[in-house]
């Protein structure tokens, strides 16, 4: 009977180590996979911005160009383009016929003159072939960014010099080429479309200024004279507008102010970021404008929640002469550092910093934060000093059981 409950006994322990020693293993096995499942990011420099999102109405000094000629029209100006007064800026042809004739012989002007150019480089022997090679890369590198971008305008100006890059080229080492024939065709060709009589209408700018083509109807929605004056309740109305009807014998307008406007309305508690002795920029993120320089014109009174600020612009083209009420981004600061997850942020000693993986070693590096957001911080490395985060550092965004010289 004893030697049974001696058996049981033994049996029972034999079990329990058995159970202990299995949920020993596992526990380790966890322990050991949540040591080793250690998450990291590399240190990059990046510069974010500190913005006030809004939107705003743009106001230029704008004067339509009138026309009540009928027919095809040919743009002579782009938009965003500098005019004079008397300038022509655009032609209208009584019919689309007379305006395929007249743009193919500006056509074939251009090509005559184009291979003229050429013959020139023919008779110009000294041409150097190391210049040459590097003025080719770089029209080529040029043509392929604008195709990228979708500049296609760009594009096609790039591969015509391109093309005649590679001309020159051949010229200067030694292949003969000869232009002659392609000349004498090409003004046979122009001389019979100058023959023809053309009936056409050419429109011109009454005023010197940036040339814009057709309206927005928003032309009158806020006066250019009226800009000292605006409060927050005409902007906002401004913004909220719809566009007027606009005559059918306008063509186009000029903007006769080297300057134009940019009026928005913002919280007035966040107008401590914005002063008359600080560098702005502002983002146009819908029509991909980053950084436009701008300076702070007025401040309207800061006694209501919001306040309406007026900011001043002397850049001119293609993409701004398109804005009218559009969402900004005002850039009130920026900060330039290492990019890294607050996840990944600790504190030793007092001291701020990060684990790193350098090899099969852990490390700990300090860092000095200028900026954070609730997601991530941008952190930079004081004076170089030693021991701080460097480039590429593969930072420990995730992990348990963290310390220095830790062997991973």
């Amino acid at each position: 009977m004893k030697n049974k409950t001696v058996k049981r006994i033994a049996s029972i322990v034999a079990v329990i180590s058995v159970v202990i020693f299995f949920f020993s293993y596992i526990i380790y096995h966890m322990v050991s996979h949540s040591n080793n499942e250690i998450k990291t990011e590399f240190a990059l420099k990046e510069t974010v911005y500190k913005t006030i999102d809004t939107k705003c109405f743009v106001i230029r000094d704008e004067e339509f160009i009138k026309s009540d000629a009928k027919g095809t029209t040919v743009s002579f100006a782009t938009n965003g383009e500098r005019v004079a007064s008397g300038d022509t800026v655009s032609v209208v042809f009584s019919s689309s016929e007379d305006a395929a004739t007249y743009l193919k012989a500006q056509e074939l002007k251009k090509d005559i003159e184009h291979y003229e150019e050429l013959s020139g480089q023919a008779n110009f022997q000294s041409l150097n072939i190391n210049s040459l090679t590097k003025k080719i890369n770089s029209e080529l590198y040029d043509y392929l960014d604008s195709v990228e971008a979708r500049d296609f305008k760009n594009a096609i100006s790039s591969v015509e010099l391109f093309r005649d890059s590679m001309v020159g080229k051949q010229i200067a080492t030694g292949k003969t080429v000869d232009f002659s024939d392609n000349l004498v065709q090409l003004n046979e060709e122009l001389s019979s479309l100058n023959s023809e009589n053309l009936d056409f209408t050419e429109i011109k700018s009454k005023n010197a200024g940036y040339f814009i083509s057709g309206s927005d109807g928003y032309e009158n929605t806020l006066s250019f004279s009226d800009i000292d004056s605006l409060t927050a309740k005409d902007v906002k109305k401004a913004i909220k507008s719809k566009p007027s009807n606009i005559s059918s014998d306008v063509v186009g307008r000029t903007v006769s102010s080297f300057k134009w406007y940019i009026a928005c309305v913002i919280d007035t508690d966040k107008t401590v970021d914005i002063t008359f002795d600080k560098k702005l920029y502002i983002n146009f993120p819908e029509s991909g404008v980053e950084r436009l320089p701008v300076s702070l014109y007025r401040m309207g009174d800061k006694d209501a929640k919001e306040t309406v600020v007026v900011f001043c612009c002397d850049e001119m083209n293609k993409n701004l002469s398109d804005f009218r009420i559009e969402d900004i981004e005002i850039i009130t600061d920026e900060y330039s550092g290492y990019k890294i997850s607050n996840t990944s942020i600790r504190t030793i000693d007092g001291q701020q910093g990060v684990y790193i993986v350098r090899g099969n070693l852990m490390g700990f590096r300090k860092i000095r934060v200028v900026y954070s957001t609730k997601d991530y911080s941008i952190v930079d490395n004081p004076d170089n000093s030693s021991g701080y985060i460097k480039l590429y550092d593969k930072v420990v965004t995730e992990g348990v059981d963290l310390y220095d010289n830790k062997l991973i």
